[in-house]
C-alpha cells in the first residue's frame, strides 16, 4: 500500500502529524476518531509512520548536509584568520588598520591552559558513583544498597 492508497481519514492523520502547530489533543481525538477494525487501523498507523519517518531521514540528511556545509565555512575562516596573525606575527605588527576594520593581536581571556605532566594527587580528583558496579550488587540483591534502586524497563512497539 502506498501513501496515494490511504483512505482519507489517514490522509488527514498524516497532515495533522506533519503540521508541528497542530494541538495534541486534535491529533489524539482524529486518532481516536478513525474507523475499521484494530487490524486496518493499525495498518493505516504503520503507514503513517513509515511516511513520517522517511520525511525525518530526509530532514535528518539535509541537516547533515547543512552541519557539513558550515563546519567547511568555519574551517575556512579559521584558515584565514591564523593565516593573518602569523603574517602580521612575521611582519612584528600588533596593529594594522585598514579601510574598513582595524585588526590587533590580544591575548586570549578566561583561565590559561591547564596541562597536567605527572599523576595526580587524589586530593585533586573527583569521584563519580560506579554505576557499572551499583547495577551488579542491586542484581545479585545485595541488601545493603538503600540508597539505590533498579527502576522498572519501559515497553516499546516494535514494526517490523
Amino acid at each position: 500500500m502506498t501513501l496515494y492508497e490511504l483512505n482519507e481519514e489517514y490522509a488527514a492523520l498524516l497532515e495533522l502529524a506533519q503540521d508541528p502547530e497542530t494541538d495534541p489533543e486534535i491529533f489524539s481525538d482524529t486518532l481516536e476518531g478513525l474507523t475499521g477494525e484494530i487490524e486496518e487501523k493499525a495498518e493505516g498507523y504503520v503507514i503513517v509512520m513509515k511516511e513520517l519517518e522517511a520525511q525525518a531521514d530526509k530532514f535528518e540528511k539535509e541537516e547533515k548536509r547543512i552541519s557539513e556545509r558550515k563546519a567547511a565555512l568555519k574551517n575556512n575562516i579559521k584558515r584565514m584568520k591564523d593565516s593573518l596573525l602569523n603574517t602580521m606575527q612575521i611582519m612584528n605588527k600588533k596593529k594594522l588598520e585598514t579601510e574598513h576594520f582595524k585588526l590587533s593581536i590580544v591575548k586570549n581571556g578566561g583561565l590559561a591552559p591547564l596541562k597536567i605532566t605527572g599523576d595526580v594527587p587524589a586530593a585533586f580528583c573527583k569521584l563519580e558513583p560506579d554505576n557499572n558496579l551499583i547495577r551488579k550488587a542491586l542484581e545479585a540483591g545485595d541488601g545493603d544498597i538503600e540508597w539505590a534502586h533498579l527502576e522498572e524497563r519501559g515497553v516499546r512497539l516494535n514494526v517490523r
